[in-house]
């Protein structure tokens, strides 16, 4: 009787573990839902999202480090329309998107758009690898403390902003989407 409850109470401690990192995976999955195809684009300031990152607002500022060692921060590329991409590795809905925005980027860099794909938490050889692997080559940072997906309320990924030539959040997508609606973003921004 006593190594079978022993046993007993270890399979259920085995049991316990497994649900909860069930659960905790479920979560994290749940923040990168696929695609919801959400274009919030409006004259008037959206008020239902922060101040910070508010349709019609100044872009929240920031400074990061490229995959190549360059500092790259947003206020610099005024003048310059910006497609901000939050993104993991991890995130099939992100990794679907991400030859969609290759087209984009290849369709609208010599117009005057940039295309920064911000990597949330990863380490940045992982970024770098994946990068590589996929053959993207639009500007990647990485946001090791979370401070800029904190700026910019990231709630779940895949979330992209589309900034106009004065610094303005002109649009925001939530969840992948196709070229067709980040196009439709891109002009929208371009306005």
């Amino acid at each position: 009787m006593d190594s079978s409850y022993h046993n007993l109470k270890s399979y259920s401690w085995v049991v316990i573990i497994v649900l909860v990192a069930i659960v905790s995976i479920s979560v994290i999955i749940q923040g990168c839902i696929g695609s919801t195809e959400k274009i919030t684009t409006d004259a008037e300031p959206d008020k239902s999202v922060a101040d910070t990152n508010k349709i019609g607002y100044p872009a929240p500022d920031f400074t990061l480090i490229d995959l190549d060692g360059n500092t790259v921060q947003l206020s610099e590329l005024k003048g310059k329309v910006v497609f901000i991409n939050f993104w993991a590795s991890w995130c099939p809905p992100c990794r679907a998107e991400m030859p969609e925005i290759g087209a984009i980027y290849q369709k609208y860099k010599t117009k005057g758009v940039v295309v920064l794909g911000v990597d949330l938490l990863e380490p940045e050889d992982w970024v770098r690898q994946y990068v590589q692997k996929g053959g993207f080559n639009w500007t990647f940072v990485v946001d090791t403390t979370g401070e800029v997906a904190a700026a910019y309320n990231i709630i779940r990924i895949p979330t992209s902003f589309f900034i106009d030539t004065e610094g303005v959040i002109r649009s925001k997508g939530v969840g992948d989407m196709t070229m067709r609606t980040m196009e439709a973003h891109v002009k929208e921004a371009m306005k």
